[in-house]
Parts: C-alpha cells; sequence; structure tokens
C-alpha cells in the first residue's frame, strides 16, 4: 500500500523523513516516555531513523501499519506521531512536549479513526494506554472511545510483559461524542 496524508483544519497528517529524527528523538527522550510507552529506552537518534526509514515504510508498504506525523498546516516541524495497526485496529500516538494541551492529538486521531472507517473494512478501533498515562485517556474520552475497562495489555512493555492497561473501542456506529465511564 502506499503511503497516504490526511489533513485537517490545522493539521497535516504525513511521512517521517529524515528531517525529522531530531524531533522524534528530543519527544522520545523526554521522561514521561520511559514511564508510559513501550519505546526503547533511552531512546537515541538510531532509534529514530530505524522508525523513519524501516517501520514506517514498511508497515505502510505490507499495509499492516499506517503511521504518520503530525504538523502543523505550512510548518514543517514535526509534533508527533500516530498509526493504527491494521490487523487489531489498535491506534498509538505521542507528541513532544511543546505540543500538549492544544488539542492536537484529538484531531490528528479523529483523522486517523475516520481515515481506518473509509479505507478498510475495520468496523472497529481499540485503544489502550498504561494505568495512570490520564493524557491518553483524555484523547481517547474526547474522540468519543467508549471505555471498555483495565485489562493487561495487548501491546508488550519493554520487558516483554503485559502492563495493566486501560482499554477503549470505537466503532463505525457510535456517535463520536465523549461518552461517560471512564475512570476520574
Amino acid at each position: 500500500m502506499e503511503p497516504i496524508s490526511l489533513s485537517t483544519e490545522r493539521l497535516t497528517l504525513d511521512q517521517p523523513t529524515m528531517s525529522d529524527v531530531d524531533d522524534i528523538t528530543a519527544s522520545c527522550s523526554e521522561p514521561v516516555f520511559e514511564t508510559f510507552m513501550v519505546t526503547p529506552w533511552p531512546y537515541e537518534r538510531q532509534h529514530a531513523e530505524f522508525f523513519v526509514q524501516d517501520f514506517v515504510p514498511r508497515g505502510w508498504s505490507s499495509g499492516d501499519e499506517w503511521t504518520w506525523a503530525i504538523r502543523r498546516k505550512g510548518v514543517e516541524t514535526m509534533l508527533g506521531a500516530i498509526g493504527v495497526r491494521m490487523s487489531s485496529g489498535m491506534v498509538g500516538f505521542w507528541l513532544g512536549g511543546p505540543h500538549r494541551g492544544q488539542g492536537v492529538m484529538p484531531e490528528a486521531l479523529t483523522a486517523v479513526v475516520d481515515a481506518v472507517f473509509e479505507l478498510s473494512d475495520r468496523s472497529e478501533v481499540l485503544w489502550e494506554c498504561v494505568r495512570g498515562n490520564s493524557a491518553s485517556l483524555q484523547v481517547a474520552k474526547k474522540v468519543g472511545f467508549r471505555f471498555t475497562g483495565e485489562a493487561p495489555g495487548t501491546i508488550l512493555g519493554r520487558d516483554g510483559s503485559a502492563s495493566r492497561s486501560w482499554t477503549g473501542r470505537l466503532t463505525r456506529t457510535n456517535d463520536r461524542n465523549p461518552q461517560s465511564g471512564w475512570p476520574a
């Protein structure tokens, strides 16, 4: 499959390039990544180069994983990344610290969910995060995901174990209004 670009009112979602490696490295080296993400730790430039040169192109080529860089329209700086594993419908995302709390991720996630439903036969998109990652939880809630509980994570941690995770799902037919039932 060829990579596709997405556009929202404020954002462009396109492919990360080698010019993004420094931004990726800086963002993924933030302490929050050690606690809540499964990216390598400590995160080094070689990890960002692998992400851009191998992981993202391989995912698009096979159709197994669609991954985008998140940018403000007309600006080259990479704010974060978002992707979906097509076999499971599981989304994953991150933003660099200076870009959090500005509504960027809910806007990007909405665009990705719309693309999945428009371009595939998936009937649902899944979300999970390590228990305690309330920023990720708030994004999923704002986009209209339904909270499905706390369970061992399906995305394994760096040590291969399943962490306690919050989980959610959004179907094609769900309205996109925030739902009740989320952890406080």
